[in-house]
């Protein structure tokens, strides 16, 4: 009986379909192991994307707005501190981001950066990570403004509070 299956071509063309079917499927799965990926749900969360839209508004088209930049993009660690300090330094801004990060159009020079507090930031772990991202845009001459989160905001509010803020950040002339 297999002997007469085994010289079917029609046989042979399944078999060789779920065999091939079967091994497209362990290799699948032995990639899913090794990057065991998923899309996020989005680039920003809901509190975010509602003052994301205000902040276009306040910021105009004379100005770019980039969110959830990474640190180590926006500054870097002061050249000549030796292999060690500065991996040491680069190590402590790689995995942080700002939330938001306002630019001259023309140049895409960073003029500050808006970070969104919501409660999670009165947590003494968050204090601590605030207080580092304050001190190194500080340190590397970057005004910083915190926003709390809030149920609403006034765009105009919003834009003055940007200009007292950064110096750069002037109005389109």
């Amino acid at each position: 009986m297999w002997t007469d299956l085994a010289r079917d071509p029609v046989f042979l063309a399944c078999l060789v379909l779920v065999v091939g079917g079967l091994l497209a499927l362990l290799a699948t799965l032995g990639r899913r192991r090794d990057y065991p990926y998923v899309p996020a749900d989005g680039l920003l969360t809901a509190a975010e994307q509602a003052f994301y839209a205000v902040l276009l508004e306040a910021a105009g088209e004379d100005y770019r707005v980039f969110t959830k930049v990474r640190f180590a993009d926006i500054i870097r660690p002061e050249p000549g501190l030796g292999r060690k300090r500065y991996a040491a330094a680069f190590s402590r801004i790689s995995s942080k981001h700002a939330d938001f990060v306002l630019c001259d159009p023309a140049t895409l020079v960073v003029l500050g950066v808006i970070e969104l507090d919501d409660r999670s930031h009165e947590r003494p772990s968050a204090q601590e990570r605030d207080a580092f991202k304050d001190a190194a845009l500080s340190a590397a001459g970057i005004p910083i403004l915190r926003v709390p989160v809030a149920r609403d905001y006034d765009a105009e509010e919003l834009r003055e509070n940007i200009l007292q803020a950064f110096p750069g950040f002037a109005e389109p002339g």
